[in-house]
C-alpha cells in the first residue's frame, strides 16, 4: 500500500536527485488532498554550485577535506542540480499538478568561500547585487512551497 502524507519536507536534498521531474510527481502522488510540500534548494547558478559542477565529485570530496574539514561528514555527495533554479522548479511543480506554488529566494552562502577572504568578499558583493536587482536565478538557494488540491 502506498504511503500517503500531509506534508513533505526537505533541506538541501533536491540538488542531489538526478531526475527532479520524477521526484516532484512522486511527491504529488504521495500527498493527501490538501497536503503541502516545502523544500530548501541550492540554486544551480550560484558561484558555489557552479564551482561544484566544474570540479566534479571526486575533486569536490578532496577539496572539502582540505578547505572545509568540519563539513566532511555532511557534504560531498554527487549533485546534479536538475531543475534547481527558482523558476524552473516552480514550473516543474506546477506541471506536476501542484497549486499555490510559491518560491522565496535567499542570498547568503558566502560561508563556502570563508577559507579565502577575497573570494568571500567577491561572492558577498555578488549576492548583495543579485538581491538588490532581484535576480533570483543567481540566488544562493530558495524555498519552494506548494499544495496538492
Amino acid at each position: 500500500m502506498p504511503i500517503k502524507a500531509d506534508m513533505i519536507l526537505s533541506v538541501t536534498l533536491l540538488e542531489h536527485v538526478p531526475n527532479n521531474a520524477k521526484a516532484a510527481r512522486s511527491m504529488f502522488l504521495s500527498l493527501n488532498s490538501g497536503g503541502t510540500t516545502h523544500h530548501y534548494v541550492p540554486c544551480k547558478w550560484h558561484p558555489y554550485a557552479i564551482c561544484l559542477r566544474l570540479v566534479g565529485p571526486r575533486a569536490q570530496r578532496w577539496l572539502i577535506k582540505v578547505l572545509r574539514p568540519a563539513a566532511v561528514e555532511v557534504s560531498g555527495y554527487p549533485a546534479f542540480f536538475h531543475y534547481c533554479t527558482p523558476m524552473a522548479m516552480k514550473r516543474l511543480f506546477e506541471k506536476s499538478g501542484f497549486v499555490d506554488v510559491k518560491v522565496q529566494p535567499f542570498y547568503r552562502a558566502t560561508d563556502y568561500f570563508a577559507f579565502f577572504i577575497p573570494a568571500f568578499l567577491v561572492v558577498a558583493a555578488f549576492e548583495n547585487l543579485c538581491k538588490w536587482l532581484r535576480m533570483s536565478t543567481f540566488s544562493s538557494g530558495f524555498v519552494i512551497s506548494a499544495r496538492k488540491n
